[in-house]
């Protein structure tokens, strides 16, 4: 749909960005679709799958506004938000009670996790059923870990949230798709709320579920995968009769396209988008370490922040920033790592130490 384009611009920008030709083009080209998209929607309003998945294009509003390209037309990506919101379905009342219309696709359910967060940005104030968006956000998480979740982070949706009686059946699988999609939904979700568990979630599954997913008769590639992987998964072959009910007998085998083709289009995502939000500018002008992958970063400032680490395969990872200015410097604390030290003293679990880098 249009929000994969509109995506795949933004993406293409910001790995343009200091062209910035190049990168104005790009963001022109996302403003002028979303300000046509805004002038049809009173007369053709959201339906099934832009409506399910209307958090992805009020983020890339959204994105606008924060990158300064949105013009003289901020107050219409606004507007154009708040719409998206009014017309799309109803992902609070899903989350909170598995009722209403946003239905249970696990791919639309990965991708809308992050749809109170989005919304936050746009209103503050915004509550449901006496919830904040930042509760909502947390509760939804955990709503979902009770009901369908699985030991790699992900949840059972084998195209679908499965029945009762296997909501959590370790024989159930979860789409590629809904894989890649949750990693970017939690690490948005910390992105907007600094809350460390959405990050500790989206760092789980890029080391556990995603590359679970991925075989080659040569290894090292990422030429064949699977549209279903399943916890309890003892082989990967043309299952007749098998246990998931809505896709078809070679989900589970790897190939270029098994069962669907979206899946071998939409996996790439996973990565870039992964190690483009390994670390962020802050609000007091700062920089936070949100996940741990080997990384050097550069910030707007000029300051680097280098991460040397073979984390997941070690637990131990050394951050060295080399400071234009005097700046405060977060790292996150995982919440499984309750014995953590940063330069030798001991630092909170789940929590966004705090240290400053001179110049």
């Amino acid at each position: 749909g249009p929000s994969n384009m509109l995506f795949a611009l933004i993406s293409y920008a910001e790995g343009h960005r200091a062209d910035k030709d190049t990168f104005h083009k790009a963001s022109q080209a996302v403003l002028l679709h979303l300000l046509e998209q805004k002038r049809r929607m009173p007369s053709s309003p959201l339906q099934e799958w832009a409506k399910w998945r209307w958090m992805d294009q009020a983020l890339s509003a959204a994105w606008l506004i924060d990158q300064g390209q949105a013009g003289d037309h901020e107050q219409d990506m606004l507007d154009l938000i708040r719409m998206l919101h009014e017309q799309g379905a109803n992902w609070e009342q899903w989350f909170e009670h598995w009722t209403g219309d946003a239905g249970s696709h696990n791919v639309n359910n990965a991708q809308a996790f992050k749809s109170a967060a989005v919304y936050y940005r746009y209103n503050a104030s915004a509550t449901y059923e006496g919830h904040t968006m930042p509760e909502l956000s947390k509760r939804r998480m955990a709503n979902m870990d009770a009901k369908y979740g699985i030991p790699s982070g992900m949840f059972n949706g084998d195209e679908l949230l499965p029945e009762p009686g296997y909501e959590r059946h370790p024989s159930r699988g979860i789409e590629l798709c809904g894989v890649v999609e949750a990693m970017f939904s939690y690490n948005t979700m910390f992105a907007i709320h600094g809350e460390p568990a959405f990050a500790d979630r989206a760092e789980r599954i890029a080391y556990n579920a995603l590359p679970a997913t991925w075989a080659s008769p040569t290894g090292g590639d990422m030429w064949a995968h699977q549209y279903l992987q399943a916890v309890n998964e003892i082989n990967a072959i043309r299952a007749v009769p098998q246990i998931w009910t809505h896709d078809n007998e070679y989900s589970e085998t790897y190939g270029l396209e098994p069962n669907y083709g979206c899946c071998t289009a939409n996996f790439n995502q996973g990565w870039p988008k992964f190690a483009n939000m390994l670390v962020y500018g802050t609000h007091d002008d700062g920089a936070a370490v949100a996940l741990y992958a080997p990384a050097t970063v550069e910030l707007s400032g000029g300051s680097y922040v280098d991460i040397d680490t073979e984390y997941p395969f070690e637990d131990a990872a050394t951050v060295t920033v080399t400071a234009a200015k005097d700046l405060p410097v977060y790292l996150r604390i995982p919440s499984w790592a309750t014995k953590a030290t940063v330069n030798g003293a001991l630092a909170a679990s789940g929590t966004m130490w705090k240290g400053s880098a001179k110049k």
